[in-house]
């Protein structure tokens, strides 16, 4: 269920505020931080909560963010592994035992990616708490988005600290199909430990997973040959 959650917001993309002069700009600077030619590395936690204000939590998932110099990224989510290089991104579940294969992204920076919740989103308020800015987004009428509500917490060194997500949709949360209990979860994404130690090259390649990749023709790792192929590249790709 969480893992579902996740990979929505870990591929939206990033973009900039109009509504608040000074949200704007301090969502501006977090991006040319996100986005500078230099490694990048932090720990995530995600916990997932079966409402707005429970303590509970239902499920919790720890993650990695590693980006190296040319913004090839690395991420982990549990025992999914995500790897966007410049040539291909892959999705590696583990759990599912599946392959996903789809063309690069670009400006893909992970859980940081949100540029269309500022599409569908106003800013319903920004404070400074003087060690961090926080910017409250409230999904506009209409919106397609499973969010009634998102906080963002951004450090004054420009990261993204903290990221909580208040569903509009309700989630089930029972094991027995014949008796739902569905929710409005709260989603909250912590990352600490930022840093710019160089990556590992051996995390962007594509080798760990598959041993060719090419016109038609993909072969596993012993590793993986398990595991089911699913291929989302454009032709024009292959």
């Amino acid at each position: 269920m969480l893992t579902k959650i996740l990979f929505f917001i870990n591929f939206l993309a990033f973009g900039t505020l109009a509504h608040s002069q000074t949200a704007s700009e301090v969502i501006q600077q977090v991006g040319k931080v996100y986005s500078l030619t230099k490694p990048l590395q932090y720990n995530s936690n995600y916990v997932l909560y079966k409402n707005a204000t429970s303590k509970k939590a239902e499920q919790a998932y720890k993650g990695i963010f590693i980006k190296n110099e040319f913004n090839e990224v690395y991420m982990k989510i549990d025992q999914t592994e995500i790897v966007n290089s410049k040539a291909i991104n892959l999705k590696i579940n583990h759990a599912e035992k599946a392959i996903l294969i789809s063309n690069p992204l670009k400006n893909y920076f992970g859980n940081f990616d949100i540029k269309p919740l500022f599409d569908f989103c106003h800013i319903e308020s920004f404070i400074d708490y003087k060690t961090y800015w926080e910017i409250t987004l409230v999904s506009k009428n209409l919106s397609n988005l499973p969010y009634s509500k998102i906080i963002l917490q951004v450090t004054k060194s420009y990261f993204l600290q903290k990221s909580t997500f208040f569903y509009s949709t309700a989630v089930n949360f029972s094991t027995d199909y014949n008796a739902p209990k569905s929710y409005y979860p709260r989603l909250e994404v912590s990352n600490t430990n930022f840093n710019r130690r160089p990556a590992n090259s051996s995390l962007f390649s594509t080798k760990s997973y598959l041993t060719t990749v090419g016109t038609n023709k993909i072969e596993k790792t012993e590793k993986l040959k398990n595991y089911e192929i699913i291929d989302q590249r454009t032709i024009s790709n292959k």
